[in-house]
C-alpha cells in the first residue's frame, strides 16, 4: 500500500488501522432506509398534476442526494485511516476527493493514551475510540475514532511508544 506519506529511512510501518465496518454499515444502511421510504412516498402518493410533478422532482432531488451521500460515505471509508510507525503516529483523512488533511504525532510525545467504547452496538461489535494526549504546549489529542478492537491498538501504540522511547 502507497502511504501518502514518506517514512524517514529508519522508520517500519507497524500497524494500519482503518475504521470498523459497523461506520460505513450503519451510514448506508440509513442512507438505503430514506431512499425505501421516499420511493414508498412516490408509489403511493403519486398521480397526476401538479402535486405529481413536486413529488417527481422531490424524488429525483433525493435519489441523487442519497446516491452522492453514500458516495461519500463509502470514499471516507476507504479514504480514512491511521498508520503505526516505529516513530510516529500518521492519521490520514480524505473526506472528498479534493481535500486531504494528514497528521502526525512523534510516539516519544504520546503521554495518555485513553480507550472510549459507548453503547451497545459498539461495546458488541467491539469498537470504539482511542485517544492519545500528545505533549505539546497546545495539549493536542492524536484520536482514532470508530477502530475495531480498540484495546488491541491501544497495546499496539503503547509498545511502539515504548520501542521509541528506548530508541531515543
Amino acid at each position: 500500500m502507497d502511504l501518502p506519506v514518506q517514512l524517514q529511512s529508519d522508520e517500519e510501518v507497524i500497524q494500519i488501522i482503518r475504521r470498523h465496518p459497523a461506520s460505513l454499515w450503519g451510514r448506508l444502511a440509513l442512507i438505503a432506509l430514506v431512499l425505501v421510504v421516499a420511493l414508498f412516498i412516490w408509489g403511493n402518493f403519486g398521480g397526476s398534476g401538479a402535486f405529481s410533478s413536486l413529488l417527481d422532482i422531490a424524488l429525483v432531488l433525493v435519489v441523487i442526494g442519497g446516491l452522492l451521500m453514500g458516495f461519500m460515505v463509502w470514499y471516507r471509508y476507504h479514504n480514512d485511516l491511521w498508520v503505526i510507525t516505529s516513530q510516529r503516529l500518521i492519521d490520514v483523512t480524505r473526506s472528498t476527493p479534493f481535500s486531504q488533511q494528514i497528521t502526525t504525532a512523534s510516539l516519544r510525545n504520546v503521554q495518555d493514551i485513553n480507550i472510549r467504547v459507548k453503547g451497545v452496538f459498539n461495546t458488541m461489535l467491539n469498537f470504539g475510540d482511542v485517544i492519545c494526549q500528545t505533549a505539546s504546549a497546545a495539549g493536542n489529542t492524536f484520536a482514532l475514532i470508530g477502530v475495531a478492537n480498540p484495546q488491541q491498538v491501544l497495546d499496539a501504540i503503547d509498545d511502539a511508544r515504548a520501542k521509541a522511547k528506548r530508541n531515543a
